[in-house]
């Protein structure tokens, strides 16, 4: 089960409609402010600009055709193998993508909310369905739902790749085997991930919380078509 690890504490929580091409907030909150959409995967000393908030609360993202320049020490400290930042939920990561034929890659993290003024404002989630939000925030303790969240990697080169692994989860009354479905068409840069859970496996809530036992994953073309969710402080 892919994982995000984001603590939000003390947030007002507000939720916008779907749009095919120009996502937007619902209530901005910092109309009065230039608010740029910004990504560390390198750190909070090397945030990377991917978009603008405009006063209405309009997502503009722009993907800078390179990276910036990283000290070369950090980048590889935050850089790993595609096995690992798509695969690592797969008991077989490394026969999915060979060590000679790994390519260097970052998950993004959050979508930051960030002032011209250097002020962290808040973050930006993206779900199919605002009823997955507790689960995003955590998946440990919070039952998910069918839907679809998705997540911002960036790729050195273009890889493309269809098939299935699975993922063994040990419990209590036994094994349970998640399966995922790959259909990824990734090009050299940023590109978004969807994570579709299409069948729950169900738990004594008592005991530990349901997780997904079927995933398909894909990349998505442009910009996710879902709803964005704003976190603000």
């Amino acid at each position: 089960m892919k994982k995000i690890n984001i603590l939000i504490v003390g947030f007002l929580t507000f939720s916008f409609g779907f749009s095919q091409t120009q996502p937007k907030l619902d209530n901005y909150p910092f109309g009065s402010l230039d608010v740029n959409v910004m990504v560390m995967p390198f750190g909070m000393d090397n945030p990377i600009k991917i978009g603008t908030i405009s006063k209405s609360g309009e997502i503009h993202i722009e993907f800078p055709k390179e990276l910036p320049k990283i000290p070369k020490e950090t980048e590889e400290n935050f850089t790993t193998d595609l096995a690992y930042t798509l695969f690592d939920v797969c008991d077989n990561s490394s026969d999915i993508v060979p060590a000679n034929e790994n390519i260097k890659s970052v998950d993004s993290g959050a979508l930051s909310l960030w002032t011209s003024d250097n002020r962290y404002v808040g973050v930006i989630f993206t779900v199919s369905d605002e009823n997955l939000m507790p689960w995003v925030e955590d998946p440990a303790y919070m039952e998910p739902i069918l839907g679809s969240y998705y997540e911002l990697i960036y790729v050195a080169k273009p890889f493309h790749y269809k098939g299935e692994c699975t993922q063994t989860r040990m419990l209590d009354e036994g094994d349970a085997a998640v399966k995922y479905s790959y259909n990824l068409n990734l090009k050299a840069g940023f590109n978004f991930i969807e994570y579709k859970i299409e069948s729950i496996h169900k738990t004594d809530p008592n005991v530990m919380a349901s997780f997904p036992d079927k995933v398909s994953v894909s990349s998505v073309e442009g910009i996710p078509n879902c709803k964005w969710i704003g976190k603000y402080f």
